[in-house]
């Protein structure tokens, strides 16, 4: 299913059995799950994965933000994914579709910014690292696909950052 921002996405929620959450870093009303069958990122199907040997919070999940839990419609979406091979196919796809972008670096790695104007959008990418249980690291990461000009929180006040405000500040120009 494509999703078109402002549109109801009431099905998804109910035939995907989507649970009600909040994001936590950008404090966007939106629903989650773990159970990524049937999901899909462009030419990439999304797996339900949890890394081995690692903390309770390393497994893939997506929140699928809505401007507010009574109507429901589309803003955009955040998947986090620690599927190492997953990351490399998600990043490949969306630097070919999308061949104008940002790259930025952080302690972490690269991050990725990319300005859709077509579809009104923003699309970033931001790695953290985790450690398994033998001490080796990996890579746990963000996908983040919002419609342009949105706020922490959804807010329509302008004294909000925006999304983007928010990764320039983790992800300075160079």
């Amino acid at each position: 299913m494509a999703l078109k921002f402002n549109q109801p996405i009431s099905d998804l929620i109910n035939t995907q059995k989507l649970k009600e959450s909040q994001d936590v870093v950008y404090g966007i009303s939106s629903y989650e799950t773990d159970q990524l069958e049937g999901f899909r990122l462009g030419d990439v199907n999304l797996s339900t994965y949890k890394y081995p040997k690692s903390a309770a919070a390393d497994y893939n999940n997506i929140e699928v933000y809505v401007d507010n839990r009574k109507s429901q419609q589309y803003l955009g979406f955040r998947y986090n994914t620690v599927d190492q091979e997953e990351i490399k196919q998600l990043i490949e796809y969306f630097k070919k579709k999308y061949p104008t972008y940002e790259q930025r670096k952080d302690s972490n790695g690269d991050g990725y910014f990319w300005d859709i104007g077509p579809l009104d959008a923003w699309l970033f990418y931001y790695p953290s690292t985790s450690i398994d249980g033998n001490g080796k690291s990996f890579l746990n990461s963000n996908f983040l696909f919002v419609k342009k000009g949105t706020h922490m929180e959804n807010s329509q006040d302008t004294s909000y950052n925006t999304i983007l405000d928010n990764f320039n500040m983790l992800y300075p120009k160079n």
